[in-house]
């Protein structure tokens, strides 16, 4: 008998058979085959009946998951979705195929019909909670070296299940060693991603279990190899990690282990070609200590950002009052570097008490904040009416780093010493809201005690001086500026 009639008396007798279904293997072979030959009608049978008797026939597993997807391609809809609903149930009759069955359904993510695509969700789901580890192990398979057509959808797949876990993946919630799995499975996707992918990976992971997250990416800082100025892809590497690191640090997580890296790593530093390089990881290391630190810490990175410090500041320090023509400095440097010192050294207090120190570094500070107050002062008496917004953002980010300077050397050479943890960074800055206006922007002003709001007089004074920006990561496209226009960092790929 043939047919649709003789599908279904074969069926009839494996489902009679029941445990003994395996005794008939010329009727599931029959079935088999009709799928190269058989009617829409016959084929769609096919698809509900495969699974079904899958777990009976060992030997011919592979042939039937073969089979299976063959009907999952089948341009019919009402045949290929039939197929693809009954492939997780081949995983039920043998778990060992979950991997494998969520890379393949994990490729048909990019289908066009959204019927189907919402079936194929569905069935991934399925395998989720079947068996977490295997399935999430075969989507990411799909998303690390599938094309980029299988690979964004994958990946768009997976991270809004994550973050819905609770609905899709409950087990995560409790279980400790599925938990660091999916963040090392997201570390692994996070190879040779681009930054702000990275960024938003490690979000994910973050909202996993922050603890976790942060012994997973400090992982990835590498710091067991050694420093090595002249390897770019290690330092950017360090440098674009470490923010997110810092973002997920809590205080059981110390930052011991990052500070101890620095202190290797600043006694080098001045061999660093790439200035960009080199503010990304000054910034990183005053958010480190900002993070937290101990004098224990204090001590494994002081000295490295003392010496460093010296170098960006000017070797002879006149003593004049009045500055004409001030040489350029680096405030972009010098506010991330004059913060770390600050935290650092209010840990161990005799480190600047030292006469031999003090008597080094203050003139020099007390010449950087001459410098500070001669430009904020250029600064706002340039025209900002006729700049373009960019411009407007620039020169106001430039006003916080020459204020955060200033306010850091200030404590430093006040006496007593007088030191501050409270700064806010200046590229931490939000500039969303900054537009251009007529008048020239107030500086941002770091908190201070009885500090007096400036007279009339005095503002319109500050309104007639001219504009020239200090030295670091400026817009050169400014008039008057010495560095290079801070733009947005570069999607790197590491």
């Amino acid at each position: 008998m043939e047919g649709v009639e003789g599908l279904y008396k074969k069926f009839g007798v494996l489902a009679d058979a029941k445990d003994k279904a395996g005794e008939y293997e010329e009727e599931y072979l029959s079935i088999l085959s009709t799928i190269s030959n058989g009617s829409d009608a016959e084929k769609r049978l096919c698809a509900s009946f495969i699974p079904r008797f899958f777990k009976s026939f060992p030997n011919h597993q592979e042939a039937a998951f073969n089979a299976q997807l063959d009907l999952c391609e089948e341009e019919e809809a009402v045949i290929r979705r039939e197929a693809i609903k009954g492939l997780p149930d081949l995983c039920k009759a043998d778990p060992k195929l979950v991997s494998r069955m969520s890379s393949v359904l994990s490729q048909l993510l990019p289908i066009e019909c959204h019927l189907d695509q919402t079936i194929v969700k569905h069935c991934l789901v399925q395998l989720l909670k079947q068996d977490t580890n295997a399935a999430v192990a075969g989507i990411v398979n799909q998303i690390v070296s599938g094309d980029e057509s299988v690979g964004v959808p994958a990946r768009k797949f997976f991270l809004e299940r994550l973050a819905d876990s609770d609905k899709y993946i409950p087990a995560l919630q409790s279980d400790e060693k599925l938990k660091i799995f999916i963040i090392d499975q997201l570390d692994h996707m996070s190879r040779g991603g681009t930054y702000e992918e990275f960024v938003e990976l490690m979000q994910v992971a973050g909202g996993i279990d922050r603890r976790k997250t942060v012994k997973s990416l400090t992982k990835l800082l590498q710091m067991d190899l050694p420093f090595d100025p002249a390897n770019t892809e290690q330092l950017e590497r360090f440098a674009m990690i470490l923010p997110s690191v810092l973002k997920h640090h809590t205080k059981t997580n110390n930052t011991s282990a990052i500070l101890k890296y620095f202190g290797s790593l600043l006694p080098v530093f001045t061999q660093i070609q790439s200035e960009e390089h080199k503010i990304m990881l000054l910034q990183g290391l005053a958010e480190t200590v900002q993070s937290s630190i101990t004098e224990e810490d204090a001590a494994l990175c002081l000295d490295g950002i003392y010496s460093l410090l010296l170098t960006y500041l000017p070797e002879n320090a006149p003593t004049d009052d009045e500055i004409e023509d001030p040489p350029s400095l680096n405030f972009s440097a010098l506010e991330c570097l004059l913060y770390a010192l600050n935290r650092a050294a209010s840990q161990v207090p005799a480190f600047l008490k030292e006469e031999s120190r003090m008597t080094e570094i203050t003139p020099k500070l007390n010449f950087v904040l001459r410098c500070c107050t001669c430009f904020a002062k250029r600064l706002k008496g340039s025209s900002i009416g006729e700049d373009t917004p960019d411009k407007v953002k620039l020169k106001t980010k430039a006003y916080k780093t020459c204020n955060n300077t200033k306010e850091l050397a200030r404590g430093l050479i006040s006496t007593p010493l007088s030191y501050k943890s409270d700064t806010n960074f200046s590229w931490k800055v939000d500039l969303t809201n900054v537009t251009t206006s007529k008048r020239a922007p107030k500086p941002p002003v770091s908190p201070s005690p009885k500090r007096r709001r400036p007279s009339d007089s005095t503002s319109q004074r500050r309104a007639q001086q001219v504009y020239a920006p200090p030295q670091g990561r400026y817009s050169g496209n400014i008039s008057g500026a010495n560095g290079k226009e801070e733009g947005k960092r570069e999607r790197k790929r590491y």
